[in-house]
């Protein structure tokens, strides 16, 4: 008995190291199979081009395929209720804004994803500046003047967005309220209708973000007058900031990072992190997206946590005071 006892607890005991040292494998191992990038907007957009660059270059690392999918709807939620369903497997993944992470939660009472808990963070990815931009129905030729114009003729200036909430709305809205200011929003069913309308003339100003609005800046089509972020543009230098103009302060930018589903391993968490480290900050990289306005930015996992909480309070405060009703 005393034999067969010994050789239970041998066999036991080499089971459960068996065990520790496959899960260790694995992990090891990440990935050991094709991994799915979600992209909650359609293909062809902004988003769309960030999500397959990350895709590609953690595809070029792993040797694993990392397979783009667009899952569009509700302003991105559609594509983030996926994902936050998945919880604990690293082998989704998951490309949220900050419109998804951060302004959602006070722009909708209800909601079928918790950002800061339905989620892992795993690093920073693009940043992008909008800019101030102007068609020829407003006589000015800089952003004082702008302001200026605008205090002169209350209620009287017109600015579209893409749709209530979204960069383009909150962006002037802020604007509004930090020069006190009074202008009539005109929400649009996406960016390309508000564009088609602004370059017209029936719209009078937009805050658009470079990637959409660059080329017709440097057409000179449209006529810049200030960038949102807090330091100036790299692609633009010369153009200012709203900070160091009319609005000190004002920093305001769009972003896009990457997650994972609640409940992953730190190990792999980590391993992500510094494999889009990476992997996401070539030369060849940076510089495509400086080209059309956006900054690479990658960040610790815990940098993003900490981002993505003030940008969530910072919005949250602008929705609430303006009262920004979802379309």
């Amino acid at each position: 008995m005393k034999k067969i006892t010994q050789l239970f607890l041998g066999l036991t005991l080499s089971l459960l190291l068996s065990a520790v040292w496959a899960q260790s494998g694995n992990a090891n191992q990440y990935p050991n199979k094709p991994v799915r990038l979600i992209v909650p907007f359609p293909p062809g957009g902004a988003a769309d081009l960030i999500g397959r660059a990350v895709g590609n270059s953690l595809q070029t690392l792993w040797g694993q395929p990392v397979v783009v999918e667009n899952r569009p709807g509700a302003g991105g939620m559609v594509g983030a209720e996926l994902v936050a369903r998945e919880k604990g497997d690293p082998y989704v993944l998951f490309l949220g804004s900050i419109g998804i992470m951060s302004v959602n939660q006070s722009l909708y009472k209800t909601m079928k994803y918790d950002a800061a808990r339905d989620f892992t963070p795993i690093s920073m990815l693009v940043k992008t500046p909008s800019y101030l931009v102007i068609n020829s129905t407003i006589p000015v030729n800089n952003v004082k003047e702008f302001v200026s114009y605008a205090r002169n003729n209350p209620g009287k200036l017109n600015f579209g967005s893409a749709g209530n909430g979204t960069t383009e709305h909150t962006n002037a809205v802020m604007l509004a309220r930090m020069t006190n200011l009074d202008m009539i929003h005109v929400p649009y069913k996406g960016i390309s209708p508000a564009m088609v309308d602004f370059l017209g003339g029936q719209i009078n100003f937009i805050v658009e973000q470079g990637v959409a609005i660059l080329p017709y800046i440097q057409a000179g089509k449209v006529k810049v007058l200030a960038t949102t972020g807090i330091q100036r543009s790299a692609v633009l230098p010369d153009v200012p900031t709203l900070n160091e103009t009319v609005a000190p302060g004002f920093d305001a930018y769009a972003w896009y990072a990457l997650y994972a589903p609640a409940g992953i391993s730190l190990a792999i968490q980590k391993q992500l992190n510094a494999d889009v480290n990476k992997s996401f900050t070539t030369p060849e990289i940076k510089k495509r997206f400086l080209d059309i306005g956006a900054e690479v930015a990658v960040s610790t996992s815990n940098e993003l946590a900490d981002f993505q909480k003030n940008e969530t309070v910072k919005w949250g405060t602008i929705v609430r005071n303006a009262g920004i009703q979802p379309d």
